[in-house]
């Protein structure tokens, strides 16, 4: 009698790719090469042999906006890619962390060759938003690494015209995204933001970067509290844990009038000298402790119309 043939390991046909962004670690996997037949082709194969190059030379992971930087090319183009990388199974990216860890996350990760995530890579985003000079200032201090700076491109649709039209867009509006790194025990933390835009495309590039953040600092100055209240009402709509940072110089500010403008509890601010690695630090640790995370109970007022966010 002839023994059954062993029935081979059950592997879904379609595996979900984890979520990728800017502050996504990417690490070789694999030893398969491919040809290149066209023009993505070529883009996997010059960005897998650059993080196999340094992985060779003993460098940390690069993160997809590492990558954005030294190849020259775009965050979306750079997440398409590291994407496609992925399906055929030529790198390992972090997994990130915006909710608490979920045991069967950490067993899949580790024993599951269907899982795209590296156990060992684990990268969380904090957002830094405000006035761009302030929150610039305020990545450099706060970080272990010194922050790389990225431009960004963004088209802006123009509201009630067809797509098909020529007039369906704005014309491109460039700005500068800067990213520091805070390299911790099991992970790596990274702060974003130091963007400069205007009210008209505020939403089109933040509404990209929030995805998967785990929470954000507001950082003004006391006479700017309109733009304040515009983050500060996205991040309570997209539900962000936030913490409004006031800085102070060579003055200190009035915080309780501050809170009574913008309708915020006393927790939700904080004075902070953004020049201060402490200071900074100290923010930082206030928006991710525990017993912060927790959304507002309201939206923040804007100034001057009193509308809620």
């Amino acid at each position: 009698m002839l023994s059954p043939t062993p029935l081979a390991p059950y592997a879904p046909k379609n595996v979900l790719l984890p979520p990728i962004g800017e502050h996504t670690l990417v690490r070789p996997h694999g030893t398969d090469g491919f040809s290149a037949q066209d023009g993505i082709d070529e883009l996997c194969r010059s960005i897998r042999l650059l993080l196999h190059d340094l992985e060779q030379e003993g460098r940390t992971p690069m993160t997809v906006l590492d990558i954005a930087v030294r190849m020259g090319l775009s965050r979306g183009v750079v997440i398409l890619v590291v994407a496609e990388l992925l399906r055929r199974n030529l790198v390992r990216v972090s997994r990130q962390i915006s909710t608490p860890s979920d045991p069967r996350t950490e067993v899949r990760d580790a024993w599951s060759d269907l899982s795209h995530c590296d156990p060992e890579l684990r990268s969380a985003k904090v957002l830094v938003m405000g006035d761009p000079e302030l929150s610039r200032t305020f990545i450099g201090s706060c970080s272990e690494v010194g922050p790389i700076s990225h431009g960004e491109v963004i088209y802006v649709r123009n509201v009630g015209i067809p797509s098909s039209s020529p007039d369906a867009y704005s014309p491109p509006v460039t700005t500068r995204v800067s990213m520091g790194r805070i390299p911790l025990k099991g992970m790596s933390l990274h702060l974003l933001g130091g963007v400069d835009v205007d009210v008209d495309v505020f939403s089109t590039l933040w509404s990209t970067l929030v995805r998967d953040a785990c929470a954000a600092l507001v950082v003004t100055h006391a006479d700017d509290l309109e733009g304040a209240a515009v983050a500060l009402g996205f991040l309570a709509k997209h539900r962000v844990p936030a913490l409004l940072v006031l800085h102070h110089g060579h003055e200190t500010p009035d915080l309780e009038a501050v809170r009574t403008r913008l309708g915020l509890a006393e927790e939700r601010t904080v004075l902070c000298d953004v020049r201060s690695r402490p200071a900074t630090r100290a923010a930082l640790g206030d928006v991710i402790d525990q017993r912060t995370l927790t959304v507002y109970d309201a939206h923040p007022i804007y100034p001057e119309t009193g509308e809620t966010a």
